[in-house]
């Protein structure tokens, strides 16, 4: 991550142009800025799609995300989960909304401090992730928000059925094993439950060690469905990281084993596993496009994991 002296030129991203010329503080004074110098870092961009920046200003630190689609329904969420008492300052929490524009399609979100599940992960303590992840999905079965579209089986299906032509190619072989697993998973669907409030890309990065519990960050993919999708999908993104050298041997197993200990109960494991599979194809197919030395190995790791676990569903 560097300090970026101009923002991006993307004519996309309009915020990004307006906050070039007038500067942050005219373009947000509700920030209460005064004309501070401002630090701008980039974390993620995507052009002609999304920009997430952080944003230093003296010992203040938010997050600035552009985006060339409407942000009215992220900015609607953010108030209804700070009005459900998870902008605050107890735990779990979400970071809350500083300021957003809708023509500008820019919202302005505070900051999180703390490690993220991956960095725990990392450094040895997966059981302390795996408790977080499962204090958040234990908060989530109580939340009364319904904002969202449908998140479940029909969409996770639709979805997987487009990635075996974009793995087939970059290694036709890789494309076969792809196809067959879709295929088998749209045999093995499972029975959804209740709908629920889901974060839809709940990523080990977006999960956040406060010090007293959970955090979870970055709600672009948010919708209704399952608790188990949103478990999936963390469970694959640790998954990943078993693959690579630098983390250490057990923490991956013990991060899923914490968080089972701590929804035993609350999820269906059947419907978990399905999910988690599904989200596998989506990392394997994230792995293909990726620019890593090994990214065919990891590809074919990650859909024979998949498959594995879809026959378990089976």
């Amino acid at each position: 991550m560097k300090p970026i002296p101009e923002l991006p030129d993307d004519s996309a991203l309009p915020a990004l142009a307006a906050i070039r010329s007038a500067g942050l503080s005219t373009t947000f004074p509700a920030l209460g800025l005064d004309n501070q110098p401002v630090q701008f870092l980039m974390r993620r961009y995507h052009p002609g799609s999304r920009a997430a920046i952080e944003v230093r200003v003296g010992p203040r630190r938010f997050a600035l995300k552009a985006c060339a689609e409407d942000p009215t329904p992220e900015a609607e969420l953010h108030q209804a989960l700070a009005a459900a008492g998870l902008a605050g300052d107890s735990v779990p929490r979400v970071p809350p909304l500083l300021a957003w524009d809708r023509d500008l399609r820019v919202l302005v979100i505070g900051w999180l401090e703390g490690p993220s599940a991956a960095e725990l992960i990392r450094a040895g303590q997966g059981r302390r992730a795996g408790e977080l992840v499962a204090s958040w999905l234990q908060c989530a079965t109580s939340l009364s928000v319904r904002l969202g579209s449908p998140l479940g089986v029909e969409r996770v299906l639709l979805r997987a059925r487009r990635r075996p032509a974009v793995i087939g190619a970059a290694d036709p072989t890789l494309g076969s094993v792809a196809t067959a697993l879709v295929a088998r998973l749209a045999r093995t669907q499972p029975v959804e439950g209740s709908p629920h409030l889901l974060n839809g890309g709940f990523y080990a990065d977006h999960v956040l060690d406060l010090g007293d519990g959970p955090g979870v960050i970055d709600w672009g993919r948010f919708g209704q469905g399952p608790l188990e999708l949103d478990a999936g999908i963390f469970l694959a993104s640790i998954g990943r990281f078993a693959l690579r050298p630098e983390t250490p041997t057990g923490e991956v197993r013990r991060t899923e084993q914490a968080l089972l200990a701590g929804t035993s109960g609350l999820l269906d494991q059947r419907a978990m596993i399905w999910h988690r599979a599904a989200e596998l194809l989506r990392c394997a197919k994230r792995e293909v496009t990726s620019n890593h030395d090994d990214r065919m190995a990891r590809a074919h790791a990650l859909l024979g994991e998949a498959a594995r676990l879809d026959d378990e569903t089976g």
